[in-house]
C-alpha cells in the first residue's frame, strides 16, 4: 500500500514521546534470549552487541507492542510504524550500523506475531522507505520541531543552532513586499474652494499613462496655454472670475478635439 512518507509529522512527536517513555520502564528480560538473537546475525562490536541486547532491541519490540497492540493507541498506529523505522535507522546510525535497518526491521516485525499469534505489525508499509528518504525525513521532521517550538531535553548544540538558523531565514522571508506607489496614480478630488486652474493637472497626473497618454499631454498643454493667456490678459486670480463660456470651451477641446 502506497502512504505519504511525510503526511504523520503532526503525530511523530507523540510517537517519540511513547518511545522515550518505554526506554525508562521496558521489560528488558522478557525479550532478552530473541534479542540476543538478533544481535547474534550482525558483525556489531562486542560494546554495541551489548547495548543493543540489554536496551535498543527491548525498548523497540515494547514499543511495537503497545502501538500495534496496546489498546488506546489505534489512531498513532499508522504514524508509530512510520516512525519505527525512522527511529531505527537513526539510532544505529549513531554506531554506524544503519546498513542493517532494514534486516532488523524486518526481524523485529516478525517477532510478537510469531510470539503471540497476532496479525504481521505494520502490514499497511511492506514498502519500506530508502535510506534517502529516511534522511529527507530526519531534515523535514527537524524542521517541523523547530517551527512548533517542540524541544526535547539535552538537545545538541548543533540542533539550536540550526532551529535559530531556520526561524531567522524563515522571518526573513516573510516580511511584507513593499509596493511603491506613485503619487501621479492617486485620484484627487478638489474641494469647490480650490482654484480650478489645479483640477486640470491633478487629472493630468492620473491619465497620462493610459493607453492614450501622449494625447492627453497635448491637449492639456493647449488648454494651459488658454489659461494662462487669459490670466496674464484679465489678471484673474480666483475661478468665478473666468467667464464660463471660456472654460466650457476650454472642456469641450479637451474632451471632443
Amino acid at each position: 500500500m502506497e502512504d505519504d512518507l511525510y503526511g504523520f509529522l503532526n503525530d511523530f512527536p507523540f510517537c517519540e514521546n511513547k518511545i522515550q517513555e518505554i526506554h525508562n520502564i521496558a521489560d528488558r528480560k522478557i525479550y532478552h534470549t530473541f534479542c540476543f538473537r538478533i544481535a547474534k546475525k550482525f558483525n556489531f562490536n562486542d560494546e554495541v552487541k551489548t547495548n543493543f541486547i540489554n536496551d535498543m532491541c527491548p525498548q523497540a519490540l515494547s514499543y511495537l507492542f503497545d502501538i500495534n497492540i496496546k489498546g488506546g493507541y489505534s489512531k498513532y498506529k499508522k504514524a508509530g510504524c512510520r516512525f519505527f523505522h525512522y527511529w531505527l535507522y537513526y539510532l544505529l546510525k549513531k554506531y554506524n550500523y544503519c546498513n542493517y535497518t532494514n534486516d532488523i526491521y524486518n526481524d523485529m516485525l516478525s517477532y510478537h506475531p510469531t510470539a503471540l499469534g497476532t496479525p504481521t505489525f505494520c502490514t499497511d508499509y511492506s514498502k519500506k522507505a530508502t535510506y534517502e528518504e529516511l534522511e529527507d525525513l530526519r531534515a523535514i521532521y527537524n524542521s517541523y520541531k523547530c517551527l512548533k517550538k517542540i524541544n526535547k531535553v539535552n538537545v545538541s548544540d548543533n540542533y539550536t543552532k540550526y532551529c535559530d538558523s531556520l526561524i531567522k531565514i524563515i522571518d526573513e522571508n516573510q516580511k511584507p513586499v513593499v509596493h511603491k506607489v506613485f503619487p501621479q496614480a492617486n485620484s484627487q478630488i478638489s474641494s469647490p474652494e480650490e482654484n480650478n486652474t489645479q483640477e486640470i493637472p491633478r487629472s493630468s497626473r492620473s491619465n497620462i499613462y493610459t493607453p492614450y497618454g501622449s494625447l492627453l499631454r497635448h491637449k492639456i498643454k493647449r488648454i494651459r496655454i488658454k489659461l494662462d493667456n487669459i490670466t496674464n490678459t484679465r489678471n484673474v486670480l480666483k475661478p468665478t472670475e473666468v467667464p464660463i463660456n471660456i472654460l466650457n470651451s476650454s472642456m469641450y477641446d479637451m474632451l471632443y478635439n
